[in-house]
């Protein structure tokens, strides 16, 4: 566990760099190690035996927080180039939200719950969770595109809160899968600070037996303590609770930089 963090100007995610001159510059980002260089990117990576799965314990966590950057940057211009109105977002492939989805205040509140495959899909609770789906991924969006890099804001988070190699691999994993799978958010400039930003906070507490204090990281990631813990709820409900990840996933992840999105 890191010492507690040396008193400096906390940088909100909204607020312009100019006001916080005199924080510490954050260092550039690192370049990808030789753990991932060294691996054979044809060998499949089902076998959690073979050597491309257990050289993700390899991989150090400046390194995967690289490769969590490079994801999230390239989730961002993948849904920068497409056309609005087109592949609108399903929850868990229910009826698309379109541009008549109520506003927060008048949607009707529904349970949310982990998904059940063996159970019939209901389209009428199908539909009214998909509208609850789109409030929570609203929740981080913030008003205007954050002056801070993608790549300094997650030094900063690094810097003041490290995290190990598989907080920052499963919080890219969460994100991918909420994406390209479920596909229940889209990663936008105004949102991907706040995803990262809950994505680890979540990751930490899954897999790691020790987190950091909740005020240190909303303080660290720019936000109040009311917003992160909104932020890690939300997080949770739009990754249907599965939580869950192996050394199979974390180096399928770490590898998706080098990969086409579809």
């Amino acid at each position: 566990m890191a010492t507690a963090v040396t008193q400096t100007t906390t940088m909100p995610v909204s607020q312009d760099t100019n006001s916080n001159q005199n924080a510490t510059p954050a260092p550039t980002m690192l370049k990808l190690g030789s753990p991932l260089d060294n691996i054979d990117r044809h060998q499949p990576a089902n076998d959690p035996d073979s050597s491309q799965t257990t050289a993700v314990f390899d991989i150090s966590p400046e390194a995967a927080l690289h490769l969590l950057c490079l994801n999230i940057e390239r989730l961002g211009a993948y849904y920068a180039q497409k056309p609005v109105g087109t592949d609108e977002l399903h929850a868990h492939g229910s009826t698309p939200m379109g541009s008549d989805t109520p506003a927060e205040g008048e949607a009707k509140t529904v349970g949310l719950h982990v998904k059940d495959s063996d159970n019939p899909v209901d389209p009428v609770r199908a539909t009214e969770e998909a509208i609850q789906m789109a409030i929570l991924a609203k929740k981080f969006l913030s008003k205007k595109v954050p002056p801070i890099p993608l790549n300094e804001y997650l030094l900063r988070l690094h810097r003041y809160c490290p995290m190990s190699t598989a907080v920052y691999l499963a919080a890219s994993v969460y994100i991918s899968k909420m994406t390209l799978v479920e596909n229940v958010l889209m990663v936008l400039p105004k949102n991907m600070h706040r995803l990262v930003l809950a994505g680890v906070w979540v990751a930490s507490k899954a897999l790691e037996d020790l987190s950091y204090p909740h005020s240190r990281v909303a303080k660290v990631g720019g936000v109040s303590e009311q917003e992160l813990s909104k932020l890690e709820i939300g997080f949770c409900f739009l990754a249907d609770f599965e939580l869950r990840v192996d050394a199979q996933m974390l180096m399928k992840e770490a590898l998706r930089p080098h990969t086409t999105l579809e």
